[in-house]
């Protein structure tokens, strides 16, 4: 996906417009957030700050973000089915442009860091992230991968609230998926879904079908 990924992600950019961007008064309800009913009742501490913080941010996100690829690497599990209500997810992502061909390899890492959970790796990097994957309690922002599984390039991992009408039958078919990111902030968001273009819409329906990678 080298040559395919960089140009949807080009695409995408494109789509969305150059910084700083404006939006109607219909449009802009349609691309910004919206708080949960639940988020106004949840105990993680963790999560209310970070959520709360997107939806804080996300004038800024939207009007001079960029856009990157993202790869989850776990969320609620009734996000994978089609079904209502917006919830967290944790993702990964690079501000480095090397990563606009290398969707895949962002994938393979947060494979890599889901199965991390409960496990005890030697390393102690890797087993504080390992410890915080598996309770529920701790939700990272903008946390750094270690490098272990990542090299010398820079990955992040963050939580983010899925709102489901910002992407493609309003689930998570696939994992790899573009976000929006901005350097003043440590939150980021899904870049709505309206702003997919065509060759990341038939790969991610593939996906939902069964017919395609992720």
């Amino acid at each position: 996906m080298t040559r395919i990924g960089r140009e949807i992600i080009e695409l995408c950019r494109e789509r969305f417009g150059p910084p700083p961007r404006a939006f109607e008064r219909g449009d802009a309800r349609e691309v910004r957030l919206g708080a949960p009913v639940w988020l106004r009742l949840a105990r993680d501490g963790s999560l209310r700050t970070i959520l709360r913080d997107v939806l804080e941010r996300q004038e800024m996100l939207l009007a001079h973000g960029r856009v990157v690829w993202g790869s989850v690497v776990q969320a609620d599990a009734s996000l994978f089915r089609r079904g209502r209500g917006d919830r967290p997810a944790l993702v990964i992502y690079s501000p480095d442009p090397a990563f606009d061909e290398m969707p895949d390899d962002l994938q393979d890492i947060a494979g890599r860091l889901f199965r991390l959970r409960g496990a005890a790796p030697g390393d102690p990097d890797l087993r504080k992230f390992a410890a915080m994957l598996a309770d529920p309690d701790r939700r990272p922002s903008r946390a750094p991968v270690p490098r272990p599984l990542v090299g010398s390039l820079p990955v992040y991992a963050t939580t983010v609230l899925v709102a489901r009408r910002h992407v493609p039958d309003r689930h998570l078919a696939a994992g790899t998926f573009p976000l929006i990111i901005h350097p003043e902030t440590e939150s980021t968001m899904l870049l709505p879904g309206r702003y997919w273009p065509p060759p990341l819409l038939a790969l991610w329906k593939a996906a939902a079908d069964g017919t395609g990678r992720s």
